[in-house]
């Protein structure tokens, strides 16, 4: 199986975070979901949610969306799926101790913002395959570095591979029972 996870850019009137620009920012990852619908075979229509958020199965198919203010994400599958998309960047360092225990930092190599945010999309990623929330970071383990594109994590007695894939200062991670993922970043309005 093929997985289409799509990136689109967030048009650049909608990157900050008042509501109506965070409201934008979803309508793009939505516009990003119609398009790996689209390519995956997938309903255009039809992609709702439960009242906590979390994403309810459409005709057969699972789906996913992320959005930060400059890019949003989406993916859409025959099974469980989860997206995450994060701009890369400092944050406090007490994050860290929050994200992960000592023995996943050691199979990163380091702490660095880099490898910071690739462990947090992974875990973000897994959660929501799942349906659940940030809420439980610690309890999704980094278990494996397979390369710098693949990792896996496990959470709730199951093993994830998740793939990334970095792009103008972002990091997105996608996880599902997957063959491949094709990655698809799509041109959107002027940035």
């Amino acid at each position: 199986m093929i997985l289409r996870a799509v990136l689109m850019p967030v048009p650049a009137s909608d990157r900050t975070r008042s509501p109506e620009q965070v409201r934008r920012q979803r309508e793009t990852a939505r516009t990003a979901l119609r398009e790996s619908a689209r390519r995956s075979g997938a309903p255009d229509a039809g992609w709702e949610q439960d009242e906590r958020g979390i994403p309810l199965p459409n005709r057969g198919f699972n789906w996913s969306i992320s959005h930060k203010p400059a890019w949003a994400a989406a993916v859409v599958a025959d099974r469980p799926v989860g997206i995450d998309v994060e701009h890369v960047r400092p944050r406090t360092h007490r994050l860290h101790d929050h994200l992960a225990h000592d023995a996943e930092w050691a199979l990163l190599g380091n702490r660095s913002w880099e490898s910071f945010f690739r462990l947090w999309t992974a875990k973000e990623a897994t959660l929501k395959a799942h349906g659940k929330g940030i809420g439980e970071l610690l309890t999704c383990r980094l278990v494996e570095v397979e390369d710098e594109r693949h990792v896996r994590v496990v959470y709730a007695g199951k093993e994830h591979r998740v793939e990334h894939f970095i792009h103008e200062g972002h990091i997105a991670a996608v996880t599902c029972e997957f063959d491949r993922v094709e990655w698809i970043v799509l041109e959107g309005p002027a940035r």
